[in-house]
């Protein structure tokens, strides 16, 4: 008897299952082709096309009645009479009906306007754009970590469904230490928080969850109020915040036009995927943290505490560049790529004292970078001199994450009351925008800064680039390519090292 109801029980499971999946792809459905139709008929109401066809046929008249009073002077030069009288036989042969001069001429005048008002339809229709139904992406099944990610090949590519939304075929996505972060539930409250509130919730799930927030690719459609400066087949690069619930590491991404900015064109796509999200958190660190510039940064002392190799390599850059004087604290690989990239001074973190970093500073630095972790800020405050600050890097911790079930039901409350009534956004502590994206792609085309490319691998070895990060084996950022996207061309994983 137990057997039986626990076969019932798993009968029962695995048909609540099949229903509920046919009952969310059917919403999916659905939703697309009400958007579509709405679309369409919009289209279709625009008084400017009804105006272009008017337009359109009133010259078609005009033109057919030009061509009707030349017909006439032809005819009229020549005998046509018998030629007529023989097609009128031929038609009162085959119909068994009368027919006269005047219905033949009315006839010819029938198919020369009704082909011109076809002619001028069929040129106004815009053809529909042709979108894949599925696509790969890399992706967490829940939130066990490093065990839960896999490549899914049945993702339901995304579709435009707002005005300002960019659709990108994604050439080359990049990965690091927060994408593993994720995957264990990192940010996880403010997804399930926007993914509730979203205008289009029947288009997310929680699950599968996509990784990867920067990106290179091409620009494949656009919404109707995107930037003018965004056109179809554009290179273009993408920068997205953590909690994002639609990651870069897929073939297909739609993505607001704010994220969304122009690729440098002196580096390849898998250069430049190294660099949207990284340079994002350095320029900001840099630019408008520390508020340093050409000017007031020549006697400046910094310290950039290492971890996250990727964005401290660009501060090091940045500040080289404005004339600053920096000092890295990192493992030993780092701290010689360093010195390559303008370093002064470098220590090994696991046997530097802080006498010894103070010994090229004996009053203390300007500022500190710690893209550590936040353990790291009470060592790194003690390298500050007096009015000197600190500029955490370090992912910041969701603390909502952590609550029990009552306390995030509240907590999403007083998010939904805050962002409606302030339109405050507790969970975004820094700014991605186009303008950044720009900038950084100016300076890359200028040399100013340089991408670290670690390794590239394709999407069947997403599990050895993930250990690749989660075992720090990596220095600058691990790429994932996708092999259909140049499929006449065999792609062979580039060995570990550095590319410039």
């Amino acid at each position: 008897m137990g057997k039986i109801i626990t076969d019932l029980c798993n009968g029962l499971d695995t048909f609540k299952v099949f229903w509920t999946t046919v009952l969310e792809n059917g919403a999916v459905v659905f939703d697309r082709w009400s958007l579509q139709s709405h679309e369409f008929i919009l289209e279709s109401l625009n008084s400017r096309s009804i105006r272009n066809a008017h337009e359109g046929i009133h010259l078609a008249l005009e033109q057919l009645t030009e061509t009707w009073v030349e017909a006439k002077c032809v005819f009229q030069q020549y005998n046509l009479d018998f030629f007529i009288d023989a097609l009128q036989s031929k038609i009162i042969y085959l119909t068994g009906n009368n027919f006269n001069r005047s219905h033949v001429y009315i006839g010819f005048a029938g198919l020369f306007l009704g082909s011109g008002v076809g002619f001028l339809i069929g040129i106004s229709v815009k053809p529909s754009s042709i979108t894949v139904t599925h696509m790969k992406a890399v992706s967490a099944t829940n939130y066990n970590g490093i065990e839960s990610i896999t490549l899914l090949e049945d993702i339901v590519t995304p579709a435009i469904t707002e005005p300002n939304q960019v659709m990108i075929m994604v050439r080359a996505a990049a990965l690091d230490q927060m994408d593993v972060l994720i995957a264990s539930g990192y940010g996880s409250f403010i997804r399930k928080f926007l993914l509730k509130y979203t205008r289009h919730k029947s288009m997310h799930r929680e699950f599968p969850l996509i990784l990867g927030r920067d990106c290179s690719g091409v620009v494949i459609d656009l919404g109707s109020d995107v930037r003018h400066d965004i056109n179809i087949n554009d290179e273009v690069w993408v920068s997205l915040p953590p909690w994002s619930f639609c990651g870069t590491l897929c073939e297909t991404i739609v993505v607001e036009d704010k994220y969304v900015g122009h690729k440098p064109q002196t580096l390849s796509h898998e250069q430049a995927a190294t660099l949207p999200y990284s340079g994002t958190l350095a320029w900001l660190a840099v630019f408008q943290t520390a508020n340093l510039t050409s000017l007031n940064a020549i006697d400046k002392k910094i310290c950039v505490y290492c971890r996250d190799t990727s964005v401290c390599l660009l501060i090091t850059q940045l500040c080289y560049n404005l004339g600053a004087e920096v000092t890295i604290v990192g493992t030993d690989r780092v701290c010689r790529l360093m010195k390559y990239f303008g370093a002064k001074n470098t220590y090994d973190k696991e046997t530097f004292s802080i006498d010894q970093l103070l010994s090229t500073a004996p009053n203390g630095y300007d500022y500190v970078f710690n893209t550590a972790s936040e353990i790291h800020n009470t060592l790194c405050k003690q390298l500050c001199k007096d009015g000197g600050k600190l500029i955490p890097l370090a992912p910041h911790q969701f603390q909502y994450d952590s609550y029990g079930p009552i306390h995030q039901f509240f907590s999403m409350l007083w998010l939904k009351l805050t962002y409606i009534f302030k339109n405050t956004k507790s969970w975004d502590h820094y700014e991605f925008d186009f303008r950044i994206l720009n900038e950084l792609s100016s300076m890359a085309d200028s040399f100013i800064i340089k991408p670290v490319l670690d390794t590239t691998f394709m999407e069947h070895e997403f599990d050895r680039a993930f250990k690749r990060v989660e075992n720090n084996q990596n220095i600058g950022k691990v790429v994932l390519k996708f092999s259909n996207l140049n499929s006449s061309t065999a792609m062979v994983p580039r060995s570990s090292g550095i590319l410039f």
